[in-house]
């Protein structure tokens, strides 16, 4: 079953205006919410298979270890897992495999902007899953997640408690302001004894995060050009891909590795779907991407500051990664019922 957030389809045009947008600002950008096309989905699952790539196999390891604390709590063995930006939901495998076994009725509520790729997930782990409730979410996240609560509460029989999932470090995309912005509203769309499980990359050495950005195969910088590669399939653009590459680097005063496609000579551009003529001289750039990186200090003032708790930070033993167990920290007038 799929649900639609009917919003994001009247904005038909929201793609278009916002390359438009961004590539007449002074410095050029693209949001990188835009590279989730079928083909970017996709090349990005090949992204967390690269051995540089440390991220996935770091936070399945930390899902493997945890997953039954993780269980114990959520307190409850009936329960709906909705996940934010659920790709192919391999990761979220372990989650269920574990849950599944300890018993009570699950529901699962993948979330995805691609509609390809959430079919197919879906599709995929119905063939795996016999007892698992299955409704997917064609939204992007809070929408998404705003939809859930709805659809819980109008249908009888689905686990009123929750697990908000957001795995990836994907958390990392927001601006910090935009994290706090973005943990808030979904703090709004939990009832008292839901949690969330949030994925936060780590702050370490330079040359490690910046192999993990630029893997030896190339996967990353073929995942960047396709958004160029999506303006000329859906925009009818002309963008010569040989005429970009891909950089990634890590802004130590940031604390971010950044994604920038960069102009090899001067060029112009033709979008005919924008009616825009794009000229680019040589070194300049697109940013596509920032990926800030965390401390822990930094994790539990951002969860305080958006109206959540802190139930447990799972981190490995190289402290690359930290994925943070949250609570909802209910109003006095919940709290009195």
């Amino acid at each position: 079953m799929l649900l639609y957030d009917t919003d994001k389809y009247i904005r038909n045009n929201d793609f278009a205006n916002q390359i438009q947008k961004g590539l007449e600002a002074k410095k050029k950008y693209v949001h990188p919410k835009y590279f989730y096309d079928q083909i970017g989905s996709d090349l990005f699952e090949k992204i967390s298979e690269q051995p540089e790539y440390y991220l996935t196999r770091t936070e399945s390891s930390l899902l493997e270890k945890y997953s039954k604390d993780i269980y114990r709590i959520c307190g409850n063995r009936d329960i709906s897992i909705v996940e934010l930006g659920s790709g192919s939901s391999s990761k979220t495998r372990i989650l269920l495999d574990t849950f599944l076994s300890l018993g009570g009725s699950i529901y699962y509520f993948p979330i995805d902007v691609s509609e390809s790729m959430l079919s197919n997930s879906i599709n995929n782990l119905f063939s795996s899953y016999r007892n698992l409730g299955i409704i997917g979410v064609c939204s992007e996240f809070s929408s998404g997640a705003k939809r859930v609560k709805e659809f819980i509460t109008n249908h009888n029989g689905i686990p009123v408690k929750k697990l908000l999932l957001f795995l990836g470090s994907s958390i990392g995309n927001f601006e910090p302001f935009e994290v706090r912005i973005f943990l808030t509203e979904l703090a709004s769309q939990m009832n008292h004894g839901d949690t969330m499980l949030i994925g936060f990359d780590l702050q370490k050495e330079k040359t490690y995060l910046e192999k993990a950005y630029n893997d030896a195969a190339g996967i990353t910088a073929k995942f960047n050009l396709n958004i160029l590669a999506r303006i000329n399939r859906e925009l009818s653009g002309d963008f010569e891909l040989s005429q970009f590459k891909h950089e990634a680097f890590y802004n130590m005063n940031k604390k971010r590795i950044e994604m920038h496609l960069t102009s090899l000579c001067d060029q112009s551009v033709l979008i005919r779907d924008t009616g825009q003529q794009i000229v680019f001289r040589k070194g300049e750039r697109i940013h596509t991407e920032n990926s800030y990186k965390f401390s822990l200090d930094q994790i539990n003032a951002l969860v305080t500051q958006s109206g959540l708790t802190v139930l447990k930070n799972y981190v490995d033993d190289d402290n690359l990664y930290c994925l943070s167990h949250l609570g909802y920290v209910s109003s006095a007038s919940e709290s009195g019922k």
